[in-house]
């Protein structure tokens, strides 16, 4: 079931792609080509943020010319690098979505990527929790959908349990998944563009 859905998934986005190159290039063949300085590439990827770079290594290590196009003039100067450097997990997607797929499948690559590369990464686990009896129906819930989403190692904790995790904390009940993290968002650009 999940395959087809990303089969649907990406034959959407290729059409959209198709199109968009399309009107792409007409109004690129539109401009004076006089004054217009030319690269060659075999591909272009707009954006030089964490996905960008990302894509273009993978489009290089396919053995194609690659040009990364961005409007601030250094890699990962926008969201990038600005971002909380967290390693998500897929703990509140809908079940079986794209997003839950391609998170908790993304969790696992980019751990691997940054054992394998040596950059500096920590799962540091996450709690989401109660303060009142009437959102630990909800908790369960969304330990069942996070399960249901293939995120591993989720445990419910008694309020005691949680708070000596973290003893400033004041709960009821407390969802504990191990797998959320940080990694140095600077370092994996740096990784990507070696």
């Amino acid at each position: 079931m999940a395959k087809s859905k990303l089969e649907d998934y990406s034959l959407r986005r290729r059409k959209t792609l198709k199109h968009t190159i399309r009107s792409f290039k007409i109004r690129i063949s539109s401009i004076s080509t006089s004054s217009t300085p030319r690269e060659k590439a075999d591909c272009v990827v707009i954006g030089a943020g964490v996905v960008g770079i990302a894509l273009a290594r993978e489009h290089a290590l396919k053995g194609r010319e690659v040009l990364v196009v961005d409007s601030a003039s250094k890699f990962g100067a926008v969201t990038s690098s600005c971002n909380s450097q967290a390693i998500h997990v897929g703990i509140y997607y809908l079940p079986n979505s794209l997003k839950a797929l391609f998170c908790v499948r993304g969790r696992n690559l980019l751990y691997s990527y940054c054992s394998e590369h040596g950059i500096l990464h920590k799962p540091t686990g996450k709690l989401i929790v109660t303060t009142s009896h009437a959102e630990i129906l909800n908790l369960y819930q969304l330990m069942n959908r996070a399960a249901q989403n293939g995120v591993d190692g989720l445990r419910m904790l008694e309020g005691f349990e949680a708070m000596k995790m973290e003893p400033q904390l004041q709960c009821l009940k407390a969802l504990f998944s191990p797998a959320p993290g940080t990694v140095d968002v600077h370092s994996l650009m740096l990784s990507l563009m070696a």
